[in-house]
C-alpha cells in the first residue's frame, strides 16, 4: 500500500508540474542566465501557409551575453543575433515568410528534435548552451480557406457585425488590431485577406508601418475603408492609394444605389454620403444616382476599396445586401484558396523544378555517344592495325592504346567537368506582374549547381527575402541537414551545409515591390483591325513580346530599350478582349519536355503558364502584354564571388484595347472562364483557377458569373443575342440563369439555348452573366460556355 501512495503521489506531483508549465518561457543552462517568451501570430493565430509576426522577449539576468539564436523551419535555419546585456530585457521581432510547408507545421510532434538552439559567439563554432526543450512557436491556427478581416478602428464595436457576414458560405476570421499588432514588413500581415480601415488615423502609425501596409496591398492585399472628412490627412503616406478625394457631402434617408444586389434599400433617419473627385484610376463599382457609392483602386496586385459612408452604420449588420455587398468588394480566398488548390503547383515549385536544369555530359544524346564509341573503336581497331603493319612498328600499340585511352577518358572529363571551371554557374528566373504604370512585383528561384563538395553561401539584398526552397517530398531534414539564413547588415545569407559535388542547390526569392518599367500602348479596334503601338520603358531590352489575350496571341517581336513599334492585325475572327487563359502559354511555346530536357521556348511556355495560373490578377478582364528578358536583375553572389548567371525573367502587365468612338462595330465572343462562388456546398477542386473549365463539389448549389471584358462595361455594349451550352453530361446537374427583371433563376433545360428578345435587359447585371448550378450529390461540372453577339456603338 505504501509503495501505491508513493507512486500516486509522483503522479501527482508530475501533474502539478505540467499544470503550471508556461511553454512560451525558456531558460538557457542550468544557471537561469536567459529567460526567453515568445509570442507567435498577430493575437496569438496565424493562418496554415501564410507568414506571421514572431516577437521574442529576452531578459538577461546574469553576466553579458553575446551569440546567436537559431529557430528550426520546415525549410531552413533562421540565425537571429542575441547581444544583450546584464540586467537588461530585449525585444526581437521578426517575420516568417509564407510557405506550404509552414501549413500543418508542429516542429516537436513525434520527433525529438528541439526548435530553438542558443550558440554563445557565432553558430559557426559550435559553442551551443543548454536551452529549455519546451521553448516553442504556437500559435492557433486558421484553416487555409477561412477568410481572415484585420480591423483598424477606433470604434471596433460598430464593426462587429463583419462576423456575422457570410462570405460565400462562411463566416470570417475577424481581428480587431492596435498598433502593437501592426508589422514593421508586410510579412507579418500575409494572415489577413482583407483589411478594413474605419474612423482610425493611419497617420498616427510610425512611417515603417504604414509603409509595411501599403506594400502588403501591393503584394495582393485588398483594403476596404469608409469615408469621412479629413480622410486624406488620416492615411497619412498612404493618401495617394485612395480612390476619392472629399470635397462634401450630401444627407439622405436612404440608398437605393445597391440594387443590383438587394431590392432593399439601406434605411435610416440620416446617412451621410462623401462627395468628391474620384481618381482616375478608379472604377465606381455602385452608385446613388450621381453619387458614387463604393469605388476601387487598383494598387499593384492589390486594391484599395472605398465606401462613401460610414462602415459603422448601425443598419449594416441588419441590411439583406450585407452579404453579397462584402463579397463583391471584397476578395473571394474564402470562397476557394488557391493556395490549396495548387498545392505542388506554385510559383517557386515549378521554377525550382526547371531552374535546377543544367548543360551537362548528361544532356549528351544517346547516338552522339555511340557514335563516339564507334570512331573510338576505329581508331583503336582497324586503322591503327593497319597504319602502324604498313610502318612495321606494330610494338608501338603497347603505348598508343593506353596513351589514346587516357587522352580520351581526359577529353571527355573535361566536357562533362566543364561546370566545374570559372564561376559556379547559377540559373535565375521569375515572374513580375506589372500595372500599367509599371509598378509590381513577382516570385523568382534561382539555383546553384556546385563545383565541389563542401560548404556554399548564396548572399543577395535582404529586399529579396530569400529563402531555401527544396522538394516538399523529399526526407524530412533534421536540424543539422537544413541551410542556415542569416542576415548580415542589408544581406541575407544562405548558408548550404555539407553539399555534395556536382550537387544544385535552389533559393526562392521575392521580386520586390517597385517600380520596374513598362510597355506603353495604345491599341484600337475598329473593322476586324487591331492597330495601334507599343513602346517599352524599360532600361533593358525585351525580346518575345506578346499580346494575349484568351488562348489568342499576337507576336510583337523583340523591343529594345526605347523603341517603338506599329502593330497592326486582323482580329475579325478571334477574340482579344479578355483576361488570357493558361492555354495560351503551351499555344505560343509548346508543351514542356521531361525534367531536365526542357529547350528556351519551353522554360518559357513554364514562365507564362505559371504567371497566369498564380500571379495573374483576377479582377482585370483585360488582354496582357509579356515580355522576356534576360537581363540580370538579381545581384547575388556565392562564397562571396559573382556568378555565371543564366536568366530567364517574363514581365505581364495588363493592356486596354479601345472601341472606335465614331462607328458601330459588330462583336461576338465566348465567354469561357467564370468565377465560381458558393451558395451551398463544397468545392473540392477549382480547375477554373487553372485554366482548366471544370470543377469538382459536393452536393449543394454554386454561381458561376460570367464578366465582360472590362472595355465593354466602359462602353455602350448593346447585346442582342446570349447563346449557352451546357456540357453533354449532365446527371444530377441543373442549371439556371440570373433574370435580373424577375430576380429570379430561368430553368435551362437544353444542351444549347439562345435568346435574343431583351436578352440585355433580362440576363445581363451589372455586366455580368449568372448561372446557378445545382449538383444532387458529389459531382464534376463541365463550365459552360456564354456567348455574346451584340455591336458596340459609338
Amino acid at each position: 500500500m505504501k509503495r501505491l501512495i508513493n507512486i500516486i503521489g509522483l503522479f501527482v506531483l508530475l501533474f502539478m508540474c505540467l499544470a503550471y508549465s508556461d511553454t512560451s518561457t525558456a531558460y538557457a543552462d542550468d544557471q537561469d542566465r536567459l529567460e526567453i517568451k515568445v509570442e507567435a501570430g498577430i493575437d496569438g493565430k496565424a493562418k496554415e501557409g501564410k507568414g506571421y509576426p514572431v516577437t521574442l522577449t529576452i531578459t538577461n539576468n546574469k553576466e553579458d551575453f553575446n551569440g546567436d539564436l537559431v529557430i528550426t523551419l520546415p525549410v531552413v535555419n533562421k540565425v537571429l543575433p542575441i547581444d544583450i546585456a546584464s540586467g537588461t530585457t530585449k525585444t526581437i521581432s521578426f517575420s516568417i515568410q509564407g510557405m506550404q510547408e509552414m501549413m500543418h507545421y508542429q516542429p516537436n510532434a513525434n520527433q525529438n528534435e528541439q526548435l530553438f538552439h542558443l550558440y554563445e559567439g557565432d553558430w559557426k563554432d559550435g559553442n551551443e548552451v543548454t536551452l529549455d526543450s519546451n521553448l516553442d512557436l504556437n500559435p492557433t491556427y486558421i484553416q487555409p480557406d477561412k477568410l481572415v478581416i484585420g480591423v483598424l478602428s477606433d470604434r471596433p464595436d460598430s464593426l462587429n457585425y463583419l462576423k456575422l457576414t457570410s462570405f460565400f458560405g462562411s463566416d470570417p476570421e475577424v481581428i480587431n488590431l492596435d498598433e502593437s499588432m501592426i508589422t514593421d514588413d508586410s510579412l507579418g500581415l500575409d494572415i489577413f485577406d482583407l483589411l478594413v480601415v474605419n474612423d482610425y488615423s493611419i497617420a498616427q502609425l510610425p512611417t515603417q508601418k504604414q509603409e509595411s501596409i501599403k506594400e502588403w496591398v501591393q503584394n495582393d492585399g485588398t483594403l476596404i475603408t469608409g469615408s469621412k472628412p479629413g480622410l486624406k490627412q488620416q492615411f497619412g503616406s498612404l493618401a495617394d492609394i485612395l480612390p476619392l478625394t472629399i470635397t462634401g457631402q450630401e444627407e439622405v434617408e436612404q440608398i437605393r444605389g445597391f440594387e443590383a444586389i438587394s431590392q432593399e434599400p439601406i434605411e435610416a433617419d440620416r446617412i451621410e454620403l462623401f462627395t468628391g473627385e474620384v481618381d482616375e484610376e478608379a472604377a465606381v463599382l455602385y452608385q446613388e444616382g450621381d453619387i458614387p457609392l463604393v469605388m476601387e483602386k487598383r494598387i499593384g496586385k492589390g486594391a484599395v476599396t472605398q465606401i462613401a459612408f460610414d462602415l459603422g452604420l448601425s443598419q449594416l449588420a441588419d441590411w439583406q445586401g450585407n452579404d453579397p455587398l462584402w463579397q463583391s468588394i471584397g476578395n473571394d480566398n474564402g470562397n476557394v484558396d488557391a493556395y490549396m488548390n495548387n498545392i505542388g503547383m506554385r510559383t517557386v515549385d515549378r521554377l525550382r523544378d526547371i531552374s535546377r536544369t543544367f548543360p551537362t555530359l548528361a544532356n549528351l544524346k544517346v547516338s552522339t555517344l555511340a557514335i563516339l564509341f564507334t570512331v573510338y573503336l576505329l581508331v583503336i581497331i582497324p586503322i591503327l592495325y593497319f597504319v602502324l603493319k604498313r610502318m612495321d612498328k606494330r610494338e608501338w600499340a603497347w603505348i598508343i592504346i593506353p596513351v589514346f585511352a587516357i587522352v580520351s577518358s581526359v577529353g571527355l572529363y573535361t566536357i562533362g567537368a566543364k561546370d566545374r571551371g570559372g564561376a559556379i554557374k547559377t540559373n535565375v528566373m521569375s515572374v513580375i506582374s506589372l500595372d500599367e504604370q509599371g509598378m509590381g512585383s513577382g516570385e523568382g528561384v534561382i539555383s546553384m549547381l556546385s563545383k565541389g563538395s563542401g560548404s556554399y553561401t548564396l548572399s543577395m539584398d535582404s529586399t529579396f527575402n530569400p529563402i531555401p526552397s527544396e522538394d516538399l517530398y523529399g526526407p524530412q531534414k533534421t536540424y543539422a541537414d537544413l541551410p542556415f539564413l542569416e542576415t548580415e547588415e542589408n544581406k541575407e545569407n544562405v548558408h548550404f551545409q555539407q553539399v555534395e559535388f556536382w550537387s544544385p542547390r535552389s533559393v526562392a526569392f521575392d521580386q520586390p515591390v517597385k517600380e520596374y518599367g513598362q510597355i506603353s500602348s495604345s491599341f484600337s479596334f475598329a473593322n476586324g483591325t487591331i492597330s495601334g503601338q507599343v513602346t517599352s520603358n524599360f532600361e533593358f531590352d525585351l525580346h518575345d513580346v506578346y499580346l494575349i489575350s484568351g488562348q489568342n496571341y499576337q507576336e510583337i517581336g523583340e523591343l529594345a530599350a526605347g523603341e517603338t513599334k506599329e502593330v497592326s492585325f486582323s482580329a475579325e475572327n478571334q477574340d482579344y478582349f479578355q483576361q488570357p487563359t493558361e492555354q495560351v502559354a503551351y499555344n505560343l511555346f509548346g508543351h514542356s519536355g521531361q525534367t531536365g530536357q526542357q529547350s528556351d521556348e519551353q522554360i518559357k511556355a513554364e514562365l507564362l503558364s505559371v504567371a497566369i495560373r498564380n500571379e495573374i490578377d483576377r479582377n482585370v478582364n483585360t488582354p496582357m502584354l509579356i515580355g522576356f528578358t534576360d537581363q540580370s536583375l538579381v545581384p547575388v553572389t556565392i562564397n562571396g564571388d559573382e556568378t555565371n548567371q543564366n536568366n530567364h525573367h517574363l514581365f505581364m502587365q495588363p493592356t486596354t484595347i479601345d472601341l472606335a468612338d465614331d462607328e458601330t462595330s459588330a462583336l461576338s465572343m465566348d465567354l469561357q472562364m467564370p468565377t465560381v462562388s458558393i451558395d451551398q456546398g463544397q468545392i473540392y477542386h477549382n480547375g477554373i483557377e487553372q485554366g482548366d473549365p471544370f470543377i469538382e463539389v459536393s452536393a449543394g448549389s454554386y454561381l458561376l458569373t460570367y464578366e465582360l471584358p472590362t472595355v465593354l462595361g466602359e462602353r455602350s455594349f448593346q447585346m442582342d443575342e446570349l447563346a449557352i451550352r451546357l456540357p453533354n453530361n449532365r446527371n444530377g446537374l441543373t442549371f439556371s440563369l440570373y433574370n435580373k427583371q424577375s430576380d429570379s433563376y430561368d430553368s435551362i433545360d437544353q444542351n444549347s439555348v439562345s435568346y435574343d428578345q431583351n436578352a440585355a435587359a433580362d440576363y445581363l447585371n451589372q455586366n455580368q452573366i449568372l448561372i446557378q448550378v445545382s449538383a444532387a450529390s458529389d459531382s464534376p461540372i463541365d463550365v459552360p460556355t456564354v456567348t455574346l453577339e451584340g455591336v458596340i456603338n459609338p
